[in-house]
């Protein structure tokens, strides 16, 4: 073999070399990998389905005791479902990936086939049925975000009970604040699409709630601490009531210094900054969106706070003045994304925050950038004597 043959075989093992180790050690490599072993070593099922004009689907509330059907009669849905899932090799998860499915959402497809999940995610995990098989796949994201919107009608027709332009929350020491936020009252009403009622065969002497929420439009929820089940009122007659544990932050924070918020926060202008761009919103509408969560928020000052170096936190991330405060959402701290939320005053006083809803996509629409659901997120726990 003569020296040229040598030197391109030589050549070419460092290419391969090359090429194997972006394969191995790069993102793309790994997708690429992760892809093929899929491909060759996850086994597939076929689901045949047999040609009709609906499908049921059935919600059932999380605490897995009450649900409702929906017939569905959308073609376009229907056909979405069998062009996905009819006669295609479909990946076979159970033994790979162990994911919990209790079903809160359940697409009966008729036949003995069926495909339930829990909740929307872009991956599009279910749980198939297929007669006497059942198998966890994946399946165009599309067709459970349809499903979901399709349950949301019906639960927001059910919500319709509570609406109102006011909300009177009076805890076990009869404090008394009213609610009237638009968008705290829309929070509420959204955490009432888990709520479900059953009648009560029996009479009972009721204890004094912790909360009493009057909707004032004829209907309240009593709600108790640590326990799972309430009381709801409607027209004078008293129904059990479930699913009301997801009222329990806005009804503790609501007495938490409430109104000193209220203040603090009270205002016809904000600015958001971020490291590249900086608006202005007068909007009252908008403001209120931002403000709201801020103001039914829990904030805690910290001593380890006094001494927490934040800067790179600060200058990487979005600030949200308000009147003389801002309200932080962290940068990443090198490829660290920090779950902590800050409001600082103007006397550079750091306190942690816990709004009521996250901002950071809202900020970003705001901001005109592109937001990426970020799963993951660390919040940094540092050791403190207070």
């Amino acid at each position: 073999m003569n020296k040229k043959k040598v030197i391109i075989i030589l050549v070419l093992i460092a290419i391969l070399i090359i090429l194997v180790s972006a394969m191995l050690f790069s993102s793309l490599g790994r997708e690429i990998i992760e892809y093929l072993h899929y491909k060759i070593k996850v086994p597939k099922e076929i689901v045949t389905l047999e040609e009709q004009d609906n499908i049921k689907i059935t919600y059932t509330y999380r605490w897995q005791e009450e649900s409702f059907d929906i017939a569905v009669k959308d073609k376009e849905l229907i056909k979405l479902i069998r062009d996905n899932i009819s006669n295609k090799k479909l990946n076979n998860y159970s033994g790979q990936i162990g994911l919990a499915v209790m079903g809160e959402y359940c697409v009966d497809l008729g036949n003995n086939i069926k495909f339930k999940f829990d909740s929307y995610d872009d991956d599009g995990f279910v749980m198939m049925f297929n007669k006497d098989t059942q198998f966890l796949t994946k399946i165009n994201p599309d067709i459970l975000r349809k499903v979901v919107d399709i349950v949301d009608v019906k639960l927001t027709e059910n919500v319709a009970i509570f609406k109102t332009d006011k909300i009177t929350i009076t805890n076990n020491e009869d404090k008394q604040i009213n609610i009237e936020r638009k968008t705290a009252i829309e929070y509420i009403l959204n955490q009432c699409k888990d709520v479900y009622t059953k009648e009560m065969d029996y009479e009972m002497s009721m204890v004094a709630p912790d909360y009493k929420i009057n909707f004032n439009n004829g209907v309240e929820i009593f709600k108790y601490k640590q326990n799972d089940r309430g009381f709801l009122l409607k027209d004078g007659i008293l129904y059990e009531a479930y699913g009301i544990e997801g009222l329990d932050t806005i009804l503790e924070n609501t007495f938490d210094n409430i109104e000193e918020k209220e203040q603090m926060f009270n205002t016809n202008k904000i600015t958001i900054i971020s490291p590249n761009k900086e608006v202005e919103i007068t909007d009252e509408s908008t403001i209120e969106k931002i403000t709201t969560p801020i103001v039914y928020s829990k904030i805690q000052e910290k001593g380890w706070l006094d001494d927490y170096n934040i800067t790179e936190e600060y200058n990487n991330g979005i600030k949200i003045k308000i009147n003389d405060y801002e309200f932080l959402i962290p940068g990443k701290v090198g490829s660290v994304t920090i779950g902590n939320r800050y409001i600082i005053s103007t006397d550079k006083r750091i306190s942690l925050c816990f709004p009521l809803q996250d901002l950071e996509q809202y900020a970003n629409e705001l901001l005109g950038n592109k937001f990426e659901k970020t799963t993951g997120l660390v919040t940094i726990e540092v050791p403190s004597n207070d």
